[in-house]
């Protein structure tokens, strides 16, 4: 019996042994991680064939952030962006800072760059984390843009939104809407305006529709590539992209004004 107790003894030590290598093993994995590098894709505004100037803009995904982390300590190579820590997202919300956004004249620069070191502190530790973030201009978004006769591609590229009032307004024109590899289209809305009153209408991608009193077509659509270390945001994020709320940073807009 007391040999028998031994080597029971003996199996559970060698057990907890064993359970305790995997345990440690996850801990260090369990370390916060982000890209050495990452490029961020900005969007222009497009008005009477006039560049609205923008600041540069988007988010470092971090692998094993902890919900309740904190970024403190964030120093920028660039004068004119600093971090935050974004609200529902495994990231940092790279952002201008105070005094570039009071700047109005201040505008990125294709191929402009920071170099970002913060502290990510979490489950009673802190790490210290750097990625150079490098900022171009969006790649297009549509293959094809056309309304009617219209043909709007080249004029949609690296834009949210295009002021444009040469579509066709009489009769129906057949709305084409073709994006490029990474992205799909997710809805095409027209909004009309008749006196006081707005009613916004969606739209079948190859319709043929009446642009008549129609003040802007909006195409909702998301990219398929997610970016390195990307996890689904929980339920306190709360997305925003120039004009609507979207359900994740995947998820983006065209806006089309026609008045």
């Amino acid at each position: 019996m007391k040999k028998m107790k031994k080597f029971l003894c003996s199996l559970l030590a060698c057990l907890l042994v064993i359970l305790a290598v995997p345990v440690s093993a996850e801990a260090a994995v369990k370390a916060p991680v982000c890209p050495k590098t990452q490029v961020l894709q900005y969007y222009r505004a497009c008005m009477n064939n006039t560049q609205q100037p923008i600041g540069g803009y988007g988010y470092i995904f971090i692998k094993n952030l902890a919900k309740n982390a904190t970024i403190t300590n964030v120093k920028s190579s660039n004068k004119n962006y600093t971090a935050t820590r974004a609200k529902g997202l495994n990231a940092i919300d790279v952002v201008q800072t105070q005094k570039s956004i009071r700047n109005f004249k201040y505008d990125v620069k294709d191929g402009e760059s920071t170099k970002l070191s913060f502290t990510v502190k979490q489950n009673g530790k802190s790490y210290r984390l750097s990625c150079k973030v490098i900022f171009k201009a969006h790649e297009p978004v549509f293959k094809t843009f056309k309304l009617g006769s219209k043909d709007l591609t080249s004029l949609t590229s690296g834009y949210w939104m295009l002021l444009y009032n040469k579509v066709p307004k009489k009769g129906k024109v057949k709305v084409q809407i073709q994006t490029t590899k990474n992205y799909k289209i997710d809805s095409i809305t027209v909004t009309y305006r008749n006196g006081d009153k707005y009613t916004s209408k969606k739209i079948k991608n190859g319709a043929k529709v009446s642009l008549k009193n129609a003040m802007s077509l909006y195409v909702d659509y998301h990219t398929t590539v997610k970016p390195k270390y990307y996890r689904k945001p929980s339920s306190d994020y709360v997305g925003y992209f120039f004009g609507g709320y979207v359900e994740s940073p995947l998820y983006e807009s065209f806006s089309l004004v026609m008045m």
